[in-house]
């Protein structure tokens, strides 16, 4: 295994929380209506926060993206480590496995909330919403963070993700896909997208690395 590629919400960090309230804020803002934001979100199955205004809104989707980012990059603590991330990315990197996040969040927020959470060092490349055209579950953003770590084969990649726009990305691509149970908001409709190996602790993920790096069953 030569690079592991990271989902950052529910992955990384335990943004949900304050994902949910901007998201219940925005639609309330722009569409007058409360609504349940974990149903809505988890109905969106991992797809772009764009993806999901322009089903909200149609051509008036930026608004609503607007009024998510303000009110939720006003929150304070809003995205914490989940815990043992650190010491996995640690190893990770002493193990001279190249790592890069792949989201679909827009790149310098994630930067900005990678650099707060003391991880931002691990990672050679950040490959935001904003940087590829297609998104999760389209591999093209699969193959960005590939080009900037350098390497070249799928087969030497794996992605850890929580949803299923994860798993078919790294499937659409080619790569070797991670299930992390620990944070996700529907754990049934990921294990549905038949990920590859599943870990239910960050700690689980240099588990899987070992069996993969052995060559030892999938």
């Amino acid at each position: 295994m030569k690079a592991l590629l990271w989902d950052l919400d529910d992955t990384l960090l335990n943004t949900a929380p304050a994902r949910m309230k901007a998201l219940g804020h925005a639609h309330e803002v722009c569409l007058g209506t409360r609504t349940d934001p974990w149903a809505l979100w988890v109905s969106h199955r991992g797809g772009s926060l764009e993806a999901l205004a322009q089903r909200l809104m149609g051509a008036e989707g930026p608004r609503f993206v607007k009024a998510y980012r303000e009110y939720y990059y006003g929150l304070p603590g809003r995205a914490p480590a989940f815990d043992g991330i650190g010491e996995v990315l640690a190893a990770c990197h002493d193990g001279g496995i190249k790592m890069a996040v792949v989201t679909q969040k827009i790149s310098w927020g994630a930067t900005d909330e990678l650099e707060a959470a003391g991880l931002l060092r691990y990672f050679a490349a950040i490959v935001g919403v904003d940087d590829v055209e297609h998104h999760k579950p389209d591999p093209e953003p699969v193959f960005a963070a590939m080009d900037r770590l350098l390497v070249t084969e799928p087969a030497d990649v794996a992605l850890v993700g929580d949803s299923p726009a994860d798993i078919f990305a790294a499937r659409n691509a080619g790569c070797t896909s991670i299930a992390a149970l620990w944070g996700m908001l529907d754990m049934e409709l990921t294990l549905d997208a038949a990920p590859d190996y599943t870990a239910r602790t960050p700690g689980d993920i240099l588990d899987v690395l070992e069996v993969r790096l052995s060559g030892a069953g999938r």
